[in-house]
């Protein structure tokens, strides 16, 4: 993967992957890994009222069993958690068989040029700075799943 290189980017917003390169899709399930419960459950709020099948996890240390069993095609996650952070779940995931292919979608308020790039090298897709508007996710969420509908 090239560092610097960016598919999309704005201030609160940076893509790493092109669209068409996520995929293919077979379901529209999001799993939302956040450590603070209302948090988590607001945004499974927003997408299941957008279309999507949305479990939450607040305890990172139980997403990686989650993600193996449901197999959603993105999880958005928070990087700062106690115990595991988001940055260790993503390299897992990216380790798994099952998981490695999975949209990865740094959900943080952590959004400096040192944080993104250790998101990068972690294996996110996608990073997201708090407070993204949620349009801005619904929209990358929806595009990847219309490019990569089998």
């Amino acid at each position: 993967m090239v560092h610097g290189v960016y598919v999309d980017s704005t201030d609160d917003f940076v893509m790493w992957t092109p669209i068409d390169a996520i995929g293919p899709i077979s379901n529209h399930r999001v799993l939302v890994v956040d450590d603070y419960p209302a948090a988590a459950d607001a945004l499974q709020l927003l997408l299941e009222q957008n279309g999507f099948e949305a479990r939450t996890v607040n305890d990172a240390s139980q997403a990686c069993a989650v993600a193996e069993e449901w197999l959603p095609f993105a999880v958005v996650m928070d990087i700062v958690m106690p115990g595991l952070t988001g940055l260790e779940l993503a390299r897992r995931l990216r380790a798994g068989v099952l998981t490695r292919n999975m949209l990865l979608v740094a959900f943080t308020a952590w959004a400096s040029k040192n944080d993104r790039a250790r998101a990068l090298e972690a294996g996110f897709n996608v990073h997201c700075a708090k407070p993204l508007p949620p349009s801005r996710l619904l929209t990358v969420l929806k595009s990847v799943l219309q490019s990569g509908q089998t």
